[in-house]
């Protein structure tokens, strides 16, 4: 495929080499805190928490950091919210009436609502940061 052509396309031209080593740099930062506060145990230890409250805004924000662009940061606030809202009323629901030994609603309802406000967060904080300025 020529280059002109691959440029052309808003798509992949975002993938040159400065838009891709902050990207990388931003998931190599997420991912190992991520990794480590679930094998350290976010119930157990507050640095564990921490690091899982601070890993994950990072790893939303470089899933969308290579196109720079505020609408798809608010496109996934949209989407989190919408997922929050139906994992919580519905699935929780659903989960409650089941009446199983293991309390299940409270566990995924924990876990989803923490990782869905982290996302929210950084969707803000992406809006905020690649806004146009007239």
């Amino acid at each position: 495929m020529p280059k002109s052509l691959i440029m052309k396309n808003h798509f992949l031209s975002r993938f040159d080499a400065d838009h891709l080593r902050k990207t990388i740099t931003y998931f190599g930062i997420a991912l190992p805190l991520i990794i480590i506060s679930l094998v350290l145990g976010i119930d157990k230890n507050g640095l564990a928490t921490f690091m899982f409250f601070v890993g994950i805004p990072f790893f939303f924000y470089a899933m969308l950091r290579p196109w720079g662009n505020a609408k798809y940061y608010g496109i996934m606030c949209i989407i989190i919210i919408i997922i929050l809202a139906l994992c919580l009323t519905v699935g929780s629901g659903i989960l409650t009436k089941m009446q199983l030994k293991y309390n299940w609603d409270k566990d995924y309802g924990d876990g989803i609502g923490f990782v869905g406000v982290e996302g929210i967060i950084a969707g803000i904080i992406g809006i905020f940061r690649f806004r146009k300025y007239d």
